[in-house]
């Protein structure tokens, strides 16, 4: 966490609201690359405009094939020597499913079963109603599509790696947040489908991932608001840690003075102004489509502000930088102290 503070010439500013005090964000002139980010809708409204038949029509198509997340946890890590026994047919007679069933039921490995024509989401649904059972064979460690480029693998190992889970829970999360996101999704009534209908909607080119995550941790960044306001209490160091947790960062190729040796790109995410290319400033995108995020940030900053900081110490902008040791640098265009802290569980 790295709140900058205010320019000595300002050219702009605008109003960020804190919970319970108003925080005044300053644009300064720092020169520093921002690409285009557009604005993440990120309520629960049913979706307007031409466009909300076609979505609607297109959830409705798919509502039978909704899976677990347990069952995209074993599926995505089949290997094609996974070995297999398939149960009796009981599809409908007569229809193309139980035609096909006949053929692929006669596999013995995941690798016969493709070759013979079950399809992906077949393995999804047999395996959550039992026509299938895992028997033995070799299984991956971790998902398949974390395994290399997909563009790189053929054969059954390719079809094997287009297993990433639903929208929004990528089997390419740490399994442990994946958890905690879903449970946070519960708790807060978000329906995926929903969700990433509206990012359809607006043209949003965050991740799902990304989007899902940084959702939810605004929201709970206002329980946490809310909370703090009622117990008539400072946020805490835990209170940022949970939501941060929580948070989805996105890869930072921009900040070329801080990166490690032999990265390209690290976990780093600015609230508040920065300056264009043109010279020109702009807030970014996250700081107000998650505002309860920003404002508890702002909160905990001016909470536990620095005793060696006498006045009332005004900001531009915030830098939440997550499981990267930055290379020693100096920022050229920082005016006055910069204001850092560690959270979390880290060494070094």
């Amino acid at each position: 966490f790295e709140s900058k503070p205010r320019a000595r010439e300002p050219l702009r500013h605008t109003e960020l609201p804190s919970a319970g005090i108003m925080v005044k964000i300053v644009a300064k002139p720092q020169a520093m690359k921002a690409k285009k980010v557009q604005t993440v809708l990120a309520t629960k409204k049913a979706p307007t405009g031409p466009r909300t038949k076609k979505l609607q029509n297109y959830s409705e198509r798919g509502s039978g094939l909704k899976f677990a997340l347990e069952t995209y946890e074993a599926v995505s890590r089949f290997t094609p020597q996974t070995k297999i026994k398939y149960g009796p047919n009981l599809k409908s007679k007569g229809s193309k499913s139980f035609d096909r069933y006949a053929k692929y039921m006669k596999a013995t490995t995941v690798a016969e079963a493709l070759k013979l024509g079950t399809k992906p989401a077949d393995l999804l649904w047999e395996y959550e109603r039992g026509n299938y059972q895992v028997v033995g064979g070799p299984q991956s460690s971790t998902p398949n599509c974390c395994q290399g480029k997909t563009s790189d693998k053929t054969g059954a190992e390719k079809v094997l790696s287009s297993f990433r889970g639903p929208s929004g829970f990528s089997l390419k999360m740490d399994p442990e947040k994946r958890l905690m996101c879903a449970k946070l999704a519960a708790e807060f009534g978000y329906d995926l489908d929903t969700l990433h209908q509206q990012a359809d909607e607006t043209g949003n080119n965050e991740s799902a991932d990304i989007q899902m995550q940084r959702t939810l941790a605004n929201a709970l960044a206002e329980k946490t608001l809310k909370e703090v306001a009622k117990a008539r209490r400072k946020v805490s160091d835990a209170d940022v840690v949970e939501v941060l947790k929580v948070w989805g960062f996105a890869r930072n190729e921009t900040r070329l003075n801080v990166l490690p040796q032999g990265q390209i790109w690290v976990h780093s995410d600015t609230l508040g102004p920065l300056r264009m290319r043109h010279g020109g400033f702009r807030i970014t995108d996250p700081t107000l489509a998650y505002a309860s995020f920003t404002k508890l940030l702002c909160k905990w900053f001016t909470d536990h502000q620095p005793d060696d900081i006498a006045c009332k110490c005004v900001f531009t902008g915030i830098n939440v930088n997550a499981n990267y040791a930055g290379r020693i640098h100096r920022d050229g265009n920082n005016e006055g102290p910069s204001a850092i802290k560690a959270v979390g569980k880290f060494t070094g």
